[in-house]
């Protein structure tokens, strides 16, 4: 994990005060005393070192009772920004947030054949991007990622990992965060759910053909074995389907698919189409329904998550919304059934320069986040 100095120099108690304002607002340094138990002195001086690197600003001030009046600190939405960077096999996408997780401008893309040449395109995306007032910057991607060696490869035979090296050497002492694609949207849901911010979360993103989930453990990505969740759309059934990327058929992302729905019977409509006007008698999108609730209820059965997080344009439409909650709830254990909170998210797409954009804040407004 590449780090430089204004991001390393910010110490635990400044990143406390920095959650509690993104939490709640505006408030004066003895309000964040009062939230934090922080001495007056030492947050004084944590905000002062914050108020000079641009990260927070004072407003004008309101008296409400006699005497000194007390000037409110807010996170600052002008004067730093983080770059978002999301690559997926032939499109890269960049773009800024401010602090606030506002975005910028419009996000540049750029469209490739070659996967092999996706980085030299987010390189070239990028470069107009970075400067003297980029905080950080989050580097999104679909597949394996390898933060040691700065590279990523797709589950896919044959593929080679693919060097990211020409982003950090453009990025310079500005520090990356490189994730998976869904551990960009975990860092984006963390920092917009805070009440569910010490929860174990399962988050599990479901479009036309792709599927991928992250785990949060008390507010931080899961890094260790993909086995579990991160890998879900690849979890295999007994079923005709067209070949995976990764090599096989069965893949439960090849199931969600209008691909195999059109194997299913020849009815008119995609995916999404047929989510939307399902009424029941729709067979071949109840084997998707049925397939698609064993997985999520053999994950929640084996992870134990306190909350299932779904996130998917299908989740708009109630009758499938219904249906698909009726049978993964029927086949929950007991004990997972009895304290599993389910959450439907309609959430814009995970690849995207904007949500990649959210782990640069994450670590900015959550200890740790780049470490654990």
């Amino acid at each position: 994990m590449q780090k430089d100095r204004a991001m390393a120099a910010i110490g635990i108690r400044q990143r406390e005060a920095l959650r509690v304002l993104w939490r709640e607002g505006r408030l004066s340094r003895w309000e964040l005393h009062e939230r934090t138990g922080v001495n007056p002195n030492a947050v004084g001086v944590d905000i002062a070192d914050l108020l000079t690197r641009g990260i927070v600003r004072e407003c004008a001030s309101t008296p409400q009772r006699p005497g000194r009046p007390r000037v409110p600190l807010e996170i600052d939405p002008e004067r730093r920004h983080v770059v978002g960077i999301s690559l997926s096999p032939h499109r890269a996408e960049a773009g800024r947030l401010n602090l606030r997780g506002e975005v910028l401008g419009t996000a540049s893309a750029e469209e490739v054949e070659d996967p092999e040449k996706i980085v030299a395109a987010a390189r070239k995306l990028c470069t107009d991007l970075i400067d003297e007032r980029t905080l950080a910057i989050g580097l999104s991607t679909g597949g394996w990622v390898d933060q040691a060696n700065h590279s990523f490869s797709a589950a896919q035979p044959g593929r080679r990992p693919i060097s990211l090296e020409p982003i950090y050497k453009v990025a310079g002492d500005v520090p990356i965060l490189l994730e998976n694609d869904m551990h960009a949207v975990g860092a984006r849901w963390l920092l917009t759910h805070e009440a569910e911010a010490n929860e174990d979360v399962l988050l599990v993103y479901v479009d036309d053909g792709r599927l991928g989930a992250a785990i949060l453990i008390d507010g931080h990505p899961n890094r260790g074995s993909a086995s579990g969740a991160n890998e879900l759309g690849h979890t295999r059934f007994f079923i005709e389907t067209d070949p995976c990327y990764c090599g096989h058929a069965g893949c439960l992302e090849r199931i969600c698919s209008t691909a195999f729905l059109q194997r299913q019977n020849r009815a008119a409509g995609n995916l999404l189409e047929r989510a939307r006007d399902f009424d029941g008698s729709d067979a071949a999108m109840a084997t998707v329904i049925d397939y698609l609730a064993m997985a999520l209820a053999n994950a929640v059965n084996f992870i134990r998550p306190n909350r299932l997080v779904l996130i998917s344009e299908l989740t708009r439409w109630p009758a499938f919304n219904n249906e698909l909650t009726r049978i993964f709830r029927s086949r929950l254990l007991v004990e997972s059934a009895e304290h599993l909170h389910l959450d439907f998210w309609d959430q814009p797409a995970t690849q995207s320069a904007e949500t990649a954009g959210w782990l640069a804040l994450a670590s900015l407004f959550r200890e740790g986040w780049a470490e654990k």
